[in-house]
């Protein structure tokens, strides 16, 4: 009898609409790289969903630490962690942008995290995915941002500078899925924070003939300048190994990179309307009472 009435009770929960639970809206992110067999890897991508507070980055301003770590070493915790303390990189509180680690309104709420399945970097035509659950009820989660380091590189990396150029307000409230392409000819970042050089550049173990590259974090020479459009591609790297083809690295090359270095899909995961869900549940308490029977 305690079965009978456990699973009837079951039965009455699902009834109750979502709101009942908070409203909520499960996301899967996909990412596919992009490049042609042989061409550039990308490290796993943070993602991060909140109320438009949050600016990773400005051409012509300094690089805070939790962008220089994952634009060197594809090191994702200290942005993540920023993020989730509820700061952003770019202050304009003074109407004048500034590079700077700044408490926002948006304190809790927030939702992040990698696109890490593969357990390591994202090699030429391979895809990846992660589900996140967001808050449908309100702006906590409408706008999207994203950041993933290039390979190899000492620290290039794609981001999305407009804090609000990724607004999922229509997904959250209707459904479907968005797609967009990133790291588009003329959109590739360079941090500014380690020297451009092949003998400490992040990921070369996964090319052949570029050697062995850095064996650990955040060992180039420091760079000290600002974020700033890559223009020459690998052209201007130090210790360029001898009859190393960088042919496929030119991320500025659209007939290379058509569609960018990668595309980012969006998806709503669907759930059970409360009917469907109620008949379940009833079927369940049905199910148990012929058994008793």
């Amino acid at each position: 009898m305690k079965i009978i009435f456990a699973v009837l009770g079951l039965a009455a929960l699902l009834c109750l609409a979502p709101e009942s639970f908070g409203q909520t809206q499960a996301v899967r992110v996909d990412i596919t790289n992009n490049a042609p067999a042989g061409g550039l890897a990308l490290t796993p991508l943070w993602v991060g969903f909140h109320d438009g507070s949050f600016d990773s980055y400005n051409g012509g301003l300094s690089s805070q630490v939790g962008l220089e770590r994952l634009a060197e070493d594809g090191n994702n915790s200290v942005i993540d962690a920023d993020f989730q303390g509820g700061y952003t990189y770019i202050d304009d509180s003074s109407g004048m942008d500034v590079s700077a680690r700044v408490l926002t309104s948006q304190t809790s709420g927030r939702v992040s995290g990698s696109l890490d399945g593969l357990g390591r970097p994202i090699l030429a035509g391979e895809s990846t995915s992660a589900i996140f659950n967001l808050d449908s009820g309100s702006n906590a989660n409408r706008y999207f941002s994203y950041a993933s380091m290039i390979l190899p590189s000492n620290d290039y990396y794609i981001a999305n500078g407009n804090p609000t150029a990724r607004d999922l307000s229509s997904l959250l409230a209707n459904g479907g899925s968005i797609t967009f392409n990133i790291g588009l000819a003329g959109t590739i970042n360079d941090a500014g924070t380690e020297v451009n050089d092949f003998d400490t550049s992040a990921g070369n173990p996964l090319f052949p003939g570029l050697g062995s590259g850095q064996g650990g974090p955040n060992e180039g020479a420091n760079q000290n300048g600002v974020n700033s459009e890559v223009l020459n591609a690998f052209g201007d790297f130090a210790n360029i190994p001898a009859g190393a083809d960088l042919s496929l690295f030119d991320f500025n090359d659209a007939s290379i990179y058509e569609n960018g270095l990668a595309t980012i899909t969006i998806t709503a995961i669907a759930v059970p309307e409360p009917s469907v869900l109620a008949l379940l549940g009833l079927s369940l308490g049905g199910l148990v009472l012929r058994r008793r029977k």
